[in-house]
């Protein structure tokens, strides 16, 4: 279980505002590393960004990888808990959807909720697919990763590379994949939902079903773009994030 001392191991600081009215905390996805929010961070003025770094990976590459969503849920919203000195908005990609929704779970069970949960590029919590990634070789599983295009090409023809990013991101994959909700569990706080119109994993109607998992507000939008459509066409989630907070003053608490 994470202590206070492991703070700046799991949530690493990637944009500053010199008066911020809220935080943005961001979730990767599967083999994914906070970095990877770094360019999309940059956009938001007014806001402290942060990103999620995941054990298993970079810098904690040494470290034991978690066995599920719930797991890596509960460790994060333990560091979370009391950060009450901004207004808290999460964000997540893919598997870092699922984190940021369990840990808005357990944010709500500790008396302090986000202001809003952004799930992107990922299916409704409750809706189970049988997807079988994590099982699948070496040369199946790269191929998996060049469709969804989280990975360059150059850097899925580099063996080092590889050797160092498969393990935590077939790890990844095996939580995401194996991942079951509680059903009927919702968060109170308005859920907004973005994907991409080319997304060859997420469908409409399936990324509509995060609406049975909040009793608050619920809006979807879709992009043009793939699974990772914010690296390139990201303005109208920025938008949408700013939005979120356009009642919240610049001060709280």
């Amino acid at each position: 279980m994470a202590t206070t001392d492991d703070f700046g191991l799991w949530i690493r600081r990637l944009s500053t505002a010199d008066t911020p009215r809220a935080r943005l905390v961001c979730f990767p996805h599967a083999g994914g590393s906070a970095n990877f929010y770094f360019r999309f961070a940059r956009r938001f003025g007014d806001l402290d960004v942060h990103g999620i770094q995941y054990p298993g990976r970079q810098d904690r590459r040494h470290e034991r990888t978690r066995d599920s969503v719930q797991e890596l849920a509960g460790e994060i919203a333990a560091l979370m808990g009391d950060w009450d000195d901004l207004p808290v908005v999460l964000l997540g990609n893919s598997m870092g959807a699922l984190v940021a929704f369990e840990t808005a779970l357990r944010l709500e069970a500790l008396g302090n909720p986000p202001r809003a949960l952004f799930a992107c590029g990922r299916v409704g919590p409750m809706l189970l697919r049988d997807e079988q990634t994590h099982l699948k070789g070496k040369d199946a599983f790269l191929r998996e990763m060049a469709l969804l295009g989280g990975m360059g090409h150059e850097l899925l023809q580099d063996e080092e590379i590889i050797d160092l990013v498969l393990p935590p991101m077939q790890a990844d994959y095996r939580v995401a994949e194996t991942y079951r909700g509680t059903p009927g569990a919702r968060i109170s706080v308005p859920l907004h939902v973005h994907i991409g119109d080319d997304d060859p994993k997420v469908t409409e109607p399936d990324a509509a079903e995060w609406r049975h998992s909040t009793t608050g507000a619920f809006t979807m939008d879709v992009h043009a773009g793939g699974h990772f459509f914010f690296t390139e066409n990201g303005d109208a989630l920025v938008d949408a994030v700013h939005r979120s907070l356009a009642e919240v003053p610049a001060v709280h608490g």
